[in-house]
């Protein structure tokens, strides 16, 4: 339980709609403005803020940059997935590190809302292109598919020997509650065979307006072996 207690204390502040008369008046408003104070570390601020009803709460207000929303490290999973995801940010990152197949494979990414991550046969359109490190240009792309592909060529596979896999950035162009389709792009460094790697530019689409809050990671067949899956939430101001 939080306490706001007053002795003898008005403040008033005309152009955030705030008011606090001394003890005994009973009378806190709060218009559209924000109460801060610090919290009981004195490290941090929070906030008090109103909800449509009027009700008071206390929160603590996203700090500035990347703020982490969830990390997860894997370890022989079928699937890496992170919820968590909501309109406090516009812009979200994901990053994939050190990510390891258990068999030769495909890796994907999909993306879901409180009902559990979208995996219908038509769910989703990517688009994936690179050139590799000999000068041979490689380019992918689908229209109704089962998840994003994070690699250029449908037949291909990164390779489970000791020491491939891939790692990604990739970024979440809009809120979870957004009025877009939820779109997704970045980068992906595939270790691709024994010999061949493709730096690669990924474009994706999850083709349905959805109140997106989860994000998923996995292969197109066996189990994520090793690996990170760690998304932020960017904030703009």
């Amino acid at each position: 339980m939080s306490t706001l207690k007053s002795d003898a204390v008005t403040a008033v502040s005309s152009n955030t709609s705030i008011t606090i008369k001394g003890a005994g008046s009973g009378v806190v408003k709060l218009g559209d403005g924000e109460l801060t104070f610090p919290d009981a570390d004195g490290d941090a601020n929070q906030v008090i803020k109103t909800n449509g009803s009027g009700a008071l709460s206390f929160v603590t207000p996203a700090s500035a940059g990347w703020n982490i929303i969830g990390t997860v490290v894997a370890s022989d999973d079928a699937s890496l997935t992170i919820t968590g995801l909501d309109s406090t940010y516009d812009t979200y990152a994901i990053g994939l590190s050190d990510m390891e197949c258990a068999s030769n494979a495909t890796p994907y990414l999909r993306v879901g809302d409180s009902g559990g991550v979208d995996s219908g046969a038509s769910d989703y359109g990517y688009g994936v292109s690179g050139t590799s490190q000999a000068g041979a240009e490689e380019s992918h792309g689908d229209t109704g598919a089962s998840a994003i592909h994070l690699l250029s060529a449908s037949t291909s596979t990164v390779s489970s020997a000791a020491g491939k896999g891939i790692g990604a950035m990739l970024f979440l162009h809009r809120p979870g509650d957004g009025t877009m389709q939820p779109c997704i792009s970045g980068t992906v460094i595939p270790l691709w065979t024994s010999t061949s790697i493709y730096p690669l530019h990924v474009g994706g689409v999850r083709f349905s307006v959805i109140t997106l809050d989860r994000v998923q990671f996995l292969w197109s067949t066996g189990n994520v072996k090793t690996g990170r899956m760690t998304v932020w939430g960017i904030a703009h101001a």
